[in-house]
């Protein structure tokens, strides 16, 4: 797939920001917007001719991305987005069950107002982007990115208010991760109660720590199931149909549900 080389703009004069840092950002934003869905080859040669620098930078780009687990290397088949198998979905999930609940608690125990406040308004502007989303007549796969990436926002703003670096990065990871997994397996995961968000906001800045550790908990667990069967359904179309949809045919919804079959 060609990127468009308006998802990170590219600069000689950037301030000591180093070639392998954009590379990194640009690719980075291209898998978290849609333009490169799981299982999308990724070119070292294309993407250093697009950025307008050699492949050394893009190449250390590409490793950073890969320890992170956003791209693999396969021999001789190159380089891809990565496609997470049933079982690194469920770890993810365990891990986030862990996190986000822990962080739930401390949010509820000292977080300041103004999180508080800031906290409510952004679950009322996630609910109504799931809202609106789920109006279209047509399934739009990079608007999806777009309303999960306020989704990523919402749950961050929570632990920022604990104050813990350490566990800021560690929610940041394993959310984007999974996020960049899942979204684009089926429409359906787009679709939570009127006010799920809004709920659980109410009862983090309201209720206890223990009711808001368990609230996030049951919040985290919401459709895991589904999800899970939906990957062992993609992973088994994958092996009953060895060929891959490479190069500019880039793989849609559409096309990753008929792989998955009923």
């Amino acid at each position: 797939m060609a990127l468009a080389k308006t998802v990170v703009p590219v600069s000689r004069k950037s301030g000591g920001v180093k070639f392998a840092e954009q590379a990194y950002r640009y690719l980075r934003e291209a898998i978290l917007g849609g333009q490169l869905p799981p299982g999308a080859p990724v070119s070292r040669r294309g993407l250093a001719e697009t950025l307008g620098m050699s492949s050394v930078p893009v190449s250390d780009a590409i490793a950073r991305l890969e320890a992170e687990g956003f791209v693999e290397s396969r021999p001789r088949a190159g380089t891809r987005v990565h496609v997470a198998t049933a079982e690194e979905i469920r770890g993810n999930y365990v891990l986030r069950e862990a996190l986000e609940t822990h962080s739930a608690r401390l949010f509820a125990e000292s977080a300041k107002d103004s999180y508080r406040r800031r906290l409510l308004a952004a679950a009322e502007k996630l609910d109504q982007s799931y809202i609106a989303l789920g109006r279209d007549s047509i399934y739009n796969l990079e608007r999806h990115a777009r309303v999960e990436r306020v989704h990523i926002r919402f749950h961050m703003l929570i632990a920022e208010a604990t104050e813990c670096p350490m566990l800021q990065a560690a929610i940041e990871r394993s959310r984007v991760l999974l996020f960049n997994r899942i979204f684009t397996v089926s429409s359906e995961f787009n679709r939570f109660p009127e006010r799920w968000h809004r709920d659980l906001a109410e009862v983090l800045v309201h209720r206890t720590p223990p009711q808001a550790a368990e609230t996030m908990r049951l919040h985290v667990q919401f459709r895991q199931q589904e999800v899970l069967d939906q990957f062992r359904a993609l992973a088994k179309g994958q092996r009953e149909e060895p060929r891959m949809v490479r190069g500019p045919q880039r793989r849609t919804k559409a096309a990753l549900l008929r792989m998955a079959g009923p």
